[in-house]
């Protein structure tokens, strides 16, 4: 469900107002324009400096190729007039087909026109992005254990988060680990 337009802007600029730090975002949310547009406000105001705010965003799925990964960060920092990413995550593990304007194609039955990119090929597009200064950090989100313990078998000395299973995983992984939030806290598991 869209919110109606202003709506979003405003409650950007409400919540740095209020004290809030932590913006999360993900380009397939469609608001990313808006949020841009609040925090931009908040820059320009000076009620804060950009360095004072963590702002997440999310790959969509039909950015998943090695090739189109830093193209989706772009149409991400483009829609929130921002430089870089405090954290940039892998949304999902499954990547649909771009065709041409189309990022998200529907087959004749109506449904998604998966591609069949594997998420460890995004992945290390999203680790050339860390490289270029572009995002701070890269993480998983909506990733399985398994799903997981493969993206950690390629890292390159880059943090990883994933929102969903950080407890799942610290439990099962036999050596101590750590993985991080966006909100800098840490859980260590054994």
């Amino acid at each position: 469900m869209q919110s109606e337009p202003g709506k979003v802007t405003t409650a950007v600029k409400t919540a740095i107002d209020a004290g809030y730090r932590h913006i999360d975002c993900a380009y397939c949310y469609f608001n990313e324009a808006e949020v841009g547009t609040g925090i931009s406000a908040k820059i320009n105001d000076v009620t804060v400096k950009r360095e004072d705010l963590f702002v997440t965003s999310k790959l969509f799925q039909s950015y998943h190729k090695l090739e189109d990964v830093e193209i989706g960060l772009k149409k991400s920092l483009d829609l929130l007039k921002l430089d870089y990413l405090d954290l940039f995550l892998l949304h999902w593990p499954l990547a649909v087909k771009r065709i041409g304007d189309d990022e998200y194609p529907r087959g004749a039955d109506g449904k998604p026109m998966f591609d069949d990119t594997h998420f460890t090929e995004s992945w290390k597009g999203m680790e050339k992005l860390v490289g270029k200064g572009l995002v701070k950090s890269i993480g998983l989100s909506n990733f399985t254990v398994p799903q997981i313990k493969e993206v950690l078998a390629l890292l390159n000395k880059v943090p990883i988060a994933n929102l969903q299973a950080k407890r799942l995983l610290a439990e099962q992984c036999k050596q101590p680990i750590v993985i991080k939030d966006p909100r800098r806290c840490a859980l260590s598991g054994r």
